[in-house]
């Protein structure tokens, strides 16, 4: 039962972010929360992020671009994930989903207002943007996981064809994913990882990483940039009502 369900919650995942670039962690952790601990799911996709993250920054590739940014926000996450862990002990997780949620669904909306202007970040001002949201990107991981909408926020401001966006942000996933089975296989958690989960979704996260980039090459570079926007207000959303609900 299990294994079918890894399948299907990953495949549903995996094709919303082989089209977008971002959502896979929240919609299969979503799904298959209601089958196993919180501990085993997030333990045992991490390889799966791992693997579906690389596979999309290989097939988006085109050139390295905004290397200096993703170093940025790379580090400035790390950093942070450590003050993350610490407030964690010490902050409700549900009030911070539901402030979370807020900050992303306005985050949102402005994304897409601005993509309707054309009003993007400036290229002098990327590095401190980058370090601003790497920053709260780390902590909002530590605390309640699914930064992932203020990561596609940033990329999304800046001039990029859509294959371009796709590659910067499923490579910079990648890294993260690299650190997160590291520290996985290094420390207790190791305990976690279950096959029941990890074999059937190894299957599905290239079958859904493939069906979702097919979606994504039928699309424009403007009408993509502008979905990713809509769905950064529908994951704000998200994170509101799951916050609200254990309140």
């Amino acid at each position: 039962m299990l294994a079918l369900v890894s399948f299907f919650a990953v495949l549903l995942g995996w094709i919303v972010q082989g089209f977008l670039g971002i959502g896979s962690g929240i919609i299969a952790t979503a799904i298959l929360l209601l089958f196993a601990d919180a501990k085993t799911v997030v333990v045992s996709l991490a390889p799966i992020a791992f693997i579906g993250t690389g596979y999309l920054a290989l097939i988006n590739f085109k050139r390295f671009v905004l290397m200096r940014e993703v170093a940025i926000l790379t580090l400035t996450s790390l950093f942070s994930v450590l003050l993350g862990s610490i407030l964690l002990k010490n902050l409700p997780s549900n009030v911070i989903l539901v402030i979370f949620g807020f900050v992303v669904v306005l985050t949102g909306l402005y994304d897409y207002y601005s993509q309707k202007k054309r009003i993007l970040i400036n290229s002098k001002h990327r590095g401190i943007l980058a370090s601003v949201i790497g920053f709260i990107g780390g902590i909002i991981s530590a605390l309640v996981g699914g930064a992932g909408p203020l990561y596609a926020f940033f990329f999304n401001q800046i001039s990029l064809d859509k294959h371009d966006f796709k590659f910067v942000i499923s490579f910079f996933f990648f890294l993260l994913n690299v650190e997160r089975v590291a520290v996985y296989l290094m420390s207790p958690l190791k305990e976690y990882f279950n096959m029941q989960i990890i074999l059937p979704s190894v299957i599905a996260v290239f079958l859904g990483a493939y069906i979702g980039h097919w979606l994504f090459k039928k699309v424009n570079t403007k009408a993509f940039k502008e979905v990713v926007s809509i769905s950064i207000v529908i994951f704000g959303f998200y994170f509101i009502v799951k916050g609200l609900a254990t309140l």
